[in-house]
């Protein structure tokens, strides 16, 4: 079979389709185009290209009459969302807020916790100003015969009907093992439970030392009876007011604050410490161990605290203020102003003191009451013994043996002598060993002369001088037995 010229035929064209003789159809008019600020019309396509004729050609179609153009597609912009309405709440008025009391809140301020004291007792209030305004005196009594008979700290147990002895069982038990052991030494401070409490219980004796308080005293597994009827009480005793003995001491005095405040209208004034007070024991310390004659140390009789006006008070802070300023001894680990306290013996001719006298004399050559009424002042200087080692000052010490040296009565008949002990502001002082009666101030860059005892100097004892009337104040009066 010859192939060679089958190759080389021509095919016939093929027609190309006929076009179609309708119109594409143009959209709807009320078509909508979905708002949005990215969308356009889109543009027409271009028109398909016309094939070419054939060579041999067909029958023409009639010529088509061009398409119409398509109408734009029309934007209908929807008219703006509706704001939405905010619901409109009702004011509902706020109920008015009371004070909430509860074991954690203080009665007298509702937003301030309560405060338990060093000595365990629980006040239930913030602090001791609000106590103060809360509470008379008496009242004091009351808060503290209703805490737990052992451990004095929390509140006594009730249940509904009847108040028990003990916050709850575990008081109550160490209560029970306590007094289930042998009899403990006098000073032990282990009660005999309850009973002691029961005024039926037991026979009439004495009372608490508390002022105002009825209520019997402890009564220790031996049998001895001690001086207060708690644990919260004898705290009070020893450690709080000295005046009334009913509520804590105050951080400028030993004094409670309604005391403190009754005592600085009546100043000047004295009042007597009681012997089992904490600082009796100080003060009697001091006279003890400070006592370096070889004649025997006399024993203390009685010790007042002095209440001194309250701007001459100020005017001594100032000056200790002043110091401390220039000698930063704070810092050092020393007092404020490096206070210190020192013996002065002076002139009495009045019973002053004696077997709870407190009432001043009228009598000018009486020093030690204007000592007391009006603190020290250069101006008397040389008023007891015609001279001054250390120039014109005010001269103390701090052995009680030398002070008593000069502490004189004069027209009166008593068993018993009187000292000073003084707050005084020594600041920075300067050592002298030799006499120096040309002084009336001190050296410059001190506050104070210190004249120490060196072998074969002119002196036996210390002695401490200041030149300034608001460098010292009388603190305490100690009364005791001329040795």
């Amino acid at each position: 079979m010859n192939l060679k010229g089958f190759f080389k035929r021509k095919s016939k064209p093929v027609p190309p389709p006929a076009p179609s003789p309708l119109p594409p159809t143009p959209p709807p008019s009320n078509f909508l185009v979905p708002r949005s600020p990215l969308l356009r019309p889109l543009p027409q396509p271009p028109p398909l290209p016309q094939p070419l004729p054939p060579t041999s050609s067909p029958p023409t179609p009639p010529p088509l009459s061009p398409p119409s153009p398509s109408p734009l597609p029309v934007l209908l912009t929807p008219p703006p969302p509706l704001p939405r309405p905010r619901l409109q709440r009702r004011p509902t008025p706020r109920p008015q807020r009371r004070p909430f009391f509860s074991p954690s809140t203080c009665p007298t301020k509702p937003v301030a916790f309560r405060f338990n004291t060093a000595t365990g007792g629980y006040f239930g209030f913030c602090s001791n100003e609000c106590a103060e305004q809360a509470r008379s005196p008496g009242e004091w009594e009351e808060q503290a015969h209703s805490l737990c008979e052992y451990c004095n700290k929390r509140p006594k147990f009730k249940d509904g009907t009847k108040v028990h002895a003990y916050c709850g069982l575990t008081c109550t038990n160490r209560a029970k093992t306590h007094s289930s052991q042998p009899n403990p030494p006098p000073d032990s401070p282990l009660l005999t439970g309850s009973a002691h409490l029961d005024p039926q219980l037991i026979p009439p004796g004495p009372t608490c030392r508390t002022p105002g308080c009825p209520y019997p005293v402890f009564v220790y597994l031996n049998g001895t009876l001690g001086d207060y009827c708690t644990v919260a009480h004898e705290g009070w005793g020893k450690r709080g007011c000295i005046s009334c003995r009913a509520a804590p001491m105050s951080k400028v005095s030993v004094l409670c604050r309604p005391c403190h405040k009754d005592a600085l209208s009546r100043t000047p004034v004295i009042v007597e410490v009681p012997e089992d007070h904490e600082n009796y024991k100080s003060v009697e310390k001091q006279f003890k161990q400070s006592w370096r004659h070889k004649t025997t140390c006399p024993e203390v009789q009685a010790i007042y605290k002095i209440i001194v006006a309250e701007a001459s008070l100020r005017q001594y802070q100032q000056y200790q203020d002043s110091v401390e300023g220039r000698g930063n001894f704070v810092a050092k680990g020393k007092s404020r102003g490096n206070e210190n306290r020192r013996w002065h013996g002076t002139k009495r001719k009045c019973n002053l003191g004696d077997q709870g006298c407190k009432t001043f004399c009228a009598d000018s050559a009486c020093s030690l009451c204007r000592i007391i009424k009006t603190s020290f002042d250069v101006k008397f200087f040389k008023a007891a013994t015609g001279w001054g080692r250390f120039g014109h000052g005010i001269y103390t010490s701090s052995t009680s043996s030398k002070s008593n040296d000069y502490s004189k009565n004069i027209g009166i008949n008593s068993e018993w002598k009187a000292l000073l002990l003084n707050k005084v502001i020594v600041g920075k002082g300067k050592k002298l060993t030799k006499n120096n009666t040309s002084l009336t101030q001190p050296p410059p860059g001190y506050d104070s002369v210190l004249a120490e005892v060196v072998p074969g100097g002119f002196l036996n004892y210390d002695e401490l001088v200041v030149y300034n009337n608001e460098a010292v104040r009388p603190s305490y009066l100690v009364m005791y037995k001329s040795p």
